[in-house]
């Protein structure tokens, strides 16, 4: 149950705090899986070719890292 909570808590953040600003530049944050505390997320849209898009990545890793503590990591795919 701890997971599906986790999962919901930061399913929420992203869609509030995350995907607005990408979804600006033409982009879309999908969240994949969170197993064993690594979320796993896919850019979609734009991003897939956007030039900054590993500092996308990295920022959206290390934004999820400092509100969920609880992560072990996350992983960002396109």
């Amino acid at each position: 149950m701890k997971n599906l909570e986790q999962y919901n808590a930061i399913k929420g953040f992203i869609d509030e705090k995350i995907s607005p600003g990408v979804m600006a530049h033409g982009g879309e944050v999908n969240l994949i899986s969170l197993e064993n505390n690594i979320l796993t997320l896919e850019l979609s849209g734009s991003c897939g070719s956007c030039s900054i898009q590993a500092y996308t990545s990295e920022s959206i890793s290390n934004y999820l890292l400092e509100e969920f503590p609880d992560l072990d990591d996350v992983i960002v795919t396109d």
